[in-house]
């Protein structure tokens, strides 16, 4: 929902409504501290990266204005890659500096999403992780790297051809991976392949072809396969970083604000939570 503040930044809402939405307010007073002290807009992106989420995320930047800079604090072990795309795309539009700030851990579509700023906003707690498609298993109701599906089902195959009387163990051990998530899981493999380049020509200045192969491959290679890729690292791969000190006095104010979804939402960001300085949403 989005609600109009007085001039002093207090809520217009009934007394009782606000004391309901208290910690709702207080979030939005962090982040319209942090707007004050840098002078960018913040958005706040918690959970998954799923296509639900497309519009309302549009609806919190429509509130930012065109042409300002602008800051979105991510927490998402990733989801949707085409999402992920969709969100980039709107974070661009009319603004000539889109940043993407990390507290905790931006991974897979999320990572995907970090690719497309022209920077990286990471501290010593930051983390990234390699554009490692998922794949939700229905059976299970979680979602699984689509590279540990395929090496799973070709190992597997290639075992049962070696010793056909184990069929039937292993069919158990794929009980869960039928032929459609196995074919679904290559290719989401392979349209990675396409999306690492498209995000990254996102950017006012996009990294040359050599750049964006180099990059591509890194973060797709079967070393980082669940890898944790912290500041050093980032910069190691050619992704432009800033990194602040967690004594500055802008990451205080960011990981404050941190500080509030990881309580409210526990450390597996499984629900979604958008929020900007009069937009709030929280779903799932």
């Amino acid at each position: 929902m989005s609600d109009e503040a007085q001039p002093d930044g207090t809520p217009s809402q009934s007394a009782f409504f606000r004391a309901t939405e208290a910690s709702r307010y207080a979030r939005q007073a962090e982040i319209r501290a942090y707007e004050d002290s840098t002078g960018r807009a913040l958005v706040v992106f918690w959970g998954p990266i799923l296509s639900a989420v497309v519009t309302p995320f549009a609806d919190a930047i429509n509130d930012v204005q065109p042409g300002q800079s602008l800051d979105l604090m991510l927490t998402s072990f990733g989801g949707d890659a085409e999402a992920a795309i969709r969100i980039a795309t709107m974070c661009h539009a009319e603004r000539d500096d889109f940043r993407v700030v990390v507290p905790d851990t931006a991974a897979s579509a999320a990572t995907l999403l970090a690719l497309a700023a022209e920077a990286v906003v990471m501290s010593d707690t930051s983390a990234l992780g390699p554009v490692d498609p998922q794949i939700l298993l229905p059976h299970r109701d979680q979602y699984f790297p689509a590279k540990g599906i395929v090496e799973l089902v070709d190992d597997l195959d290639d075992k049962t051809r070696d010793n056909p009387h184990a069929f039937e163990l292993y069919a158990a051990l794929l009980a869960d991976v039928d032929a459609v998530a196995y074919q679904t899981a290559k290719d989401a493999i392979r349209r990675t392949d396409e999306l690492v380049p498209e995000v990254l020509r996102l950017r006012h200045t996009p990294p040359d072809d050599n750049e964006i192969k180099s990059l591509t491959e890194s973060l797709q290679s079967s070393a980082m396969h669940s890898a944790t890729i912290g500041h050093p690292r980032a910069q190691e791969l050619g992704i432009p970083t800033e990194y602040l000190s967690p004594h500055s006095s802008t990451w205080d104010l960011l990981w404050r604000l941190h500080a509030h979804y990881a309580f409210l939402l526990g450390p597996q960001p499984r629900e979604n939570m958008i929020e900007g300085r009069r937009v709030s949403f929280r779903f799932g």
